[in-house]
């Protein structure tokens, strides 16, 4: 998700420093179907057993959002508990899809839109992370309300610049091998999530110990935990609900993180200022979405952010603002695997 935001500011705040001019409007965003290779499936026995369950005697239930102590606290509880699920899982799989639109105001409205791909696999110790971003069109918003649109001179080299890849394996969870320097293109898109959808050429990796993945990764305490937002800083939740459906076996939740204590978004904020150089920067709204199997570990995650920015170069004094959302769902089940399987040719190259 935090490529998306990095991007979109590079992106907007070039397009602002060129000649905007009318062309034929630039495809649409499409949401993914992410209902493949048992993606939200219940966990097996074994990957059960192997989680902390959830303690109903501690949660305090709401079907509304409240900013009630005792619902606040049961979010908080479960949240640790199924990140650390999570961390302490011998095998995951995961895929998401992300889009987001930022706006700049430079003279008129410009908004810029970028999608994302990714997906994961943790198995005894070895990890495999797969992850691209698209340019997916620019448009103006004109005095009247309606929209213009970016001229494609403008939107092929900023596409070419901006489209990214990004592939990381570990075979030990000690070692990671990085490559930033795939080949992706709307092609990429539509054969998504096979590792066919990226191409790569030599050299391919740089390697990074444990410790310099998770600061690379901006990590709180492992590269395996779904979530680094603090929600043990006091009041890191400012409202929220909390139900659960007794057939399916899941907890629902869905809250407002507090923007205003730098500290619960700390990671984010510090990930963002680095990547886009502007030490104005600032998360407006967070929410997330969670469902939790009862035993303790995660299906769904679902986020949105909005943030303000003053974005490069500062002497132009750009104000930026960006509305973006991000869905994961996971699964505990090897055995379902298909299209998420990493042959072992891509596996050896990452390594080479």
């Amino acid at each position: 998700m935090k490529k998306i935001i990095i991007s979109i500011i590079v992106a907007i705040t070039i397009v602002t420093l060129v000649l905007l001019a009318g062309c034929t409007p630039p495809p649409e965003t499409t949401e993914v179907d992410l209902n493949f290779d048992g993606l939200g499936s219940k966990p097996n026995d074994a990957a059960a057993a192997n989680a902390t369950a959830v303690d109903k005697s501690k949660i305090t239930f709401s079907e509304e959002q409240t900013d009630n102590a005792d619902v606040l606290n049961s979010i908080v509880y479960i949240i640790g508990l199924s990140n650390q699920n999570n961390m302490n899982a011998d095998f995951y799989a995961a895929a998401a899809y992300g889009t987001g639109d930022a706006k700049i105001k430079f003279g008129s409205d410009i908004v810029g839109s970028m999608d994302i791909r990714d997906w994961r696999i943790y198995d005894n110790g070895e990890y495999f992370f797969d992850s691209y971003g698209l340019v997916v069109g620019g448009y103006t918003i004109k005095s009247d309300g309606s929209h213009g649109s970016v001229s494609d001179a403008i939107l092929n080299p900023i596409s070419g610049v901006l489209n990214y890849t990004k592939r990381i394996y570990s075979p030990d969870s000690e070692t990671f091998y990085i490559s930033n320097n795939g080949e992706s293109s709307n092609d990429s898109f539509l054969l998504f999530p096979s590792v066919d959808a990226i191409t790569y050429k030599k050299p391919k990796s740089k390697k990074k110990t444990l410790d310099e993945f998770i600061e690379y990764n901006y990590n709180r305490e492992s590269f395996r935990e779904y979530s680094s937002d603090n929600f043990t800083v006091e009041n890191a939740i400012v409202t929220g609900s909390l139900t659960y459906d007794e057939e399916k076996g899941i907890y629902t939740i869905e809250c407002t993180l507090n923007c205003e204590d730098e500290k619960v978004l700390d990671l984010s904020t510090k990930s963002m200022i680095e990547s886009c150089g502007s030490d104005i920067f600032r998360y407006v709204e967070k929410t997330i979405t969670l469902e939790i199997w009862e035993c303790g570990l995660i299906r769904r995650y679902y986020n949105t952010n909005i943030w303000e920015a003053t974005l490069l170069p500062k002497s132009l004094k750009v104000k930026g603002s960006s509305d973006s959302k991000y869905e994961q769902l996971f699964t505990y089940n090897k055995d379902g695997l298909e299209l998420l399987n990493v042959p072992d040719e891509i596996k050896k190259a990452m390594m080479a």
